[in-house]
């Protein structure tokens, strides 16, 4: 089951004084063969501030869930301002 979160979420970094806006993947919960949940699919994070933007795609584990691992993620940093490729991300986010 894939459960889609709407809305944009906000955080503040007091001691970097940025403001941050981000959008939420789905959440994707299993209940077969091993239950568990994961998030997939795309999320966009903005900073106003510094005009960075990252674009991330959470990569499900394979769809009967028993090899692999959880937290696969891939994507790229972005200045806006220069519209200029600044990083490119491939990993696990929870690592």
């Amino acid at each position: 089951m894939e459960v889609a979160i709407h809305g944009k979420r906000n955080l503040w970094l007091d001691s970097h004084k940025e403001s941050y806006e981000m959008t939420s993947p789905k959440l994707c919960i299993r209940l077969f063969p091993i239950p568990g949940n994961e998030w997939v699919g795309n999320t966009i994070v903005k900073c106003n501030t510094s005009g960075y933007e990252a674009t991330l795609t959470f990569k499900p584990k394979p769809f009967m869930g028993l090899r692999g691992d959880l937290g696969h993620l891939s994507g790229q940093i972005w200045d806006r301002a220069r519209n200029q490729l600044l990083y490119e991300l491939n990993g696990q986010w929870n690592k």
